[in-house]
Formats: C-alpha cells, sequence, structure tokens
C-alpha cells in the first residue's frame, strides 16, 4: 500500500511537470515526494500502533483470565507456638489431650481456634500439617505427640526412653479435608511435653489448593 501510494504521487509528479512545460520547475516535485515521504512515515507509525493495540489487547485479556483464575480463592493459613509465656511442661494428663496452641502468629480464613487448640477446615481441599515436639527434662523422656484428623491418628512424634533428655522432633502430612473435618495434634494420655520462650511446640497448616 504504501509503495503504491509513492507510486502514484511519483507519476502525479511527472504529469505535473510535462503539462506545466517546465523541466527546470522542481519545487511541485520535491514537495510531492516529501508529502510522499510523509505519507510513507504515517503508515509505519499507523501499523506500529495497530501492533501495539494488540498487544495491549491481548495483555488485557490474559489480565482478566488470571483475575478469573484468582477471584474469590479461599486464603487459609495458620501458625501458632504452644506457650505464651513461661516455661515448663504441659501434661501429663489421664487421657489423651488436644495441645492448645496459643501463641498464634497467623490465622488466615480463622479456621485454627486456640482456645481449643483444633483447625476446623471450611474449604474441601488438600491441606499440608507440620508440627514440632520438645521432650520433657527428665533423664528419661515421656513424650509422645500425634497428628489427628478428627479421630484418626496420622502420624506421630516420640521420645520416650533414653539416658538423654532435650529431644526435639517434627513430622508432616498432606491430606484431604472437607468442611468440618478437625485436625488437631493430640498428647497421649500419661505424656508430657516441655516448652520456654524458645517456642519448640509448634502447630502450622495451609491450604495447597481446594477441590
Amino acid at each position: 500500500m504504501k509503495g503504491i501510494t509513492f507510486l502514484l504521487l511519483a507519476l502525479s509528479c511527472g504529469l505535473t511537470q510535462a503539462q506545466m512545460g517546465h523541466p527546470n520547475y522542481p519545487d511541485n516535485c520535491n514537495l510531492i515526494k516529501d508529502l510522499a515521504a510523509t505519507v510513507e512515515k504515517l503508515a509505519t507509525v499507523t501499523e506500529k500502533m495497530g501492533l501495539m493495540e494488540t498487544r495491549l489487547q491481548t495483555t488485557e485479556r490474559e489480565l482478566e483470565e488470571l483475575k478469573k483464575a484468582t477471584s474469590g480463592k479461599p486464603q487459609v493459613a495458620f501458625s501458632a507456638t504452644l506457650r505464651e509465656s513461661g516455661s515448663g511442661d504441659t501434661g501429663p494428663f489421664n487421657v489423651d489431650t488436644p495441645l492448645k496452641y496459643k501463641n498464634v502468629y497467623s490465622n488466615m480464613g480463622n479456621s485454627y481456634n486456640p482456645a481449643t487448640g483444633i483447625f476446623t477446615a471450611s474449604v474441601k481441599g488438600m491441606y499440608y500439617f507440620r508440627f514440632s515436639m520438645m521432650n520433657n527434662l527428665r533423664a528419661t523422656p515421656n513424650s509422645v505427640v500425634s497428628l489427628m484428623k478428627n479421630d484418626q491418628r496420622l502420624a506421630s512424634v516420640w521420645d520416650t526412653s533414653g539416658t538423654d533428655a532435650n529431644d526435639i522432633g517434627s513430622n508432616a502430612a498432606v491430606i484431604p479435608l472437607v468442611v468440618g473435618d478437625n485436625v488437631y495434634i493430640n498428647l497421649a494420655a500419661n505424656r508430657l511435653i516441655y516448652d520456654d520462650g524458645m517456642n519448640y511446640n509448634t502447630f502450622s497448616g495451609f491450604l495447597l489448593f481446594n477441590m
């Protein structure tokens, strides 16, 4: 299109010179050539603007798709430690007892209840949970904690024999949950754990994706 425009203008320049009978009269021809060059530049700019507009529309469409993919996605995550202050043993109790992790670092979605130590799923999905345990300070350790889903034992950390003390361990699991499922850390009956300001006993979890 740009080449055709330039050719027409050049022909027009030649005809103008012939009709006017002034072979040494270049002003009109130079003006037409300048105009042709300007048309060429405008056509190039217009083409580039068209490409930019196409890219902009593509970017806007991708952003809209991203918004649709992420909008309304549940955000569930929490992390807590056992004691708010002080130090000492927790337990022993006569029965298995859910541990109450009262020092809450984060609780996105408010699914974890520090008053009970229980996480209750508000979204059906796949979740990740991790917990750690510090044993008691006695010569023979006597500590057992377990990750529980409702009444099902999923994973445990034990330290119940040996001549040393101050051992620490951790465990984790990725599990599916439906709305209303409860997850908590259970201290076994007649066992105890130790903690102080260093926050050895932790309980954390978050939603990987909903289903």
